[in-house]
């Protein structure tokens, strides 16, 4: 059984938790895990800010409610750093490439809610978005 479950969502704030609970044109999918899910076993993440303010972040996701078992994870999955372009040159673009985590191993409970959320934490880089792949096993 593998079963997947992809959100997405913008980070407007610096150092604000966010719920993410959307995924592109539907506006709410379903956050119960299946019902044969035991585990968590891959992540897929990809985040990137807008670098219309200079500074530097990290993104953290935060996977909990009553889904995940043994209490909230929180993982590191991306940083940036944007610095101010010189006028008359062309700023290079910001990408961030997707971090995959094999054999995450996060146990879950089959059918129950999981509430996935994210933060941009450091200097306010502009708008901030994620994208998170959850595999199940």
């Amino acid at each position: 059984m593998t079963k997947t479950l992809t959100l997405e969502g913008d980070l407007g704030t610096v150092d604000a938790r966010t719920a993410i609970t959307t995924q592109g044109s539907v506006v709410a999918p379903s956050l119960v895990t299946p019902a044969a899910a035991k585990k968590i076993d891959r992540i897929v993440c990809a985040c990137a800010p807008d670098g219309l303010a200079v500074g530097s972040g990290v993104f953290f996701l935060r996977l909990g409610g009553s889904a995940v078992q043994r209490g909230e994870q929180t993982i590191m999955v991306s940083s940036a750093g944007v610095i101010a372009v010189q006028a008359g040159s062309d700023a290079a673009p910001n990408v961030n490439f997707p971090i995959i985590i094999e054999n995450a191993d996060i146990d879950v409970s089959g059918g129950d809610t999981i509430a996935v959320s994210a933060e941009m934490a450091g200097s306010d880089l502009g708008t901030g978005h994620i994208v998170v792949t959850l595999i199940f096993a």
